[in-house]
C-alpha cells in the first residue's frame, strides 16, 4: 500500500504517540482501575483490622472489669458502667478527630 503526500504529512502531523493507540489507552485505564481497587481494598482491610483490635480490647477489658461491676444494672447483658465507658471513649476519639480536622482547616 502506498501513501500519497497528504496522508504522509497527516501521519507526521498527528504523530504515532502511544496515547493515540486504543489498545494502549485501554491497558493504561485497566491498570489505573486495578491500582484504585487495590488501594480501596487495602483501606477497608486497615479499617477492619482497627475495628477487630478495638473490639478485642473492649472484650478483654470487659472480662477484666466484669467482676468489679457485678452489682450494677445491666444493659443487654453488659454492665452499664462498661457501656457508658465505651460510649465516652468513642465520643472522645470522635471529638479528637473532629478537632484535628478543624484545626488543620484553619492554619
Amino acid at each position: 500500500m502506498t501513501m500519497n503526500d497528504r496522508q504522509v504529512s497527516d501521519l507526521f502531523a498527528e504523530g504515532t504517540a502511544p496515547e493515540r493507540d486504543p489498545a494502549f489507552v485501554l491497558q493504561v485505564a485497566a491498570g489505573i482501575g486495578r491500582a484504585r481497587l487495590r488501594t480501596w481494598l487495602l483501606a477497608i482491610a486497615y479499617r477492619m483490622t482497627a475495628v477487630l483490635l478495638l473490639s478485642g480490647a473492649v472484650f478483654f477489658a470487659g472480662r477484666l472489669i466484669g467482676p468489679v461491676v457485678t452489682g450494677f444494672p445491666q444493659f443487654m447483658g453488659v454492665p452499664v458502667p462498661l457501656v457508658l465507658g465505651v460510649l465516652a471513649l468513642g465520643l472522645v476519639l470522635r471529638g479528637r478527630r473532629w478537632l484535628e480536622r478543624v484545626v488543620s482547616l484553619h492554619p
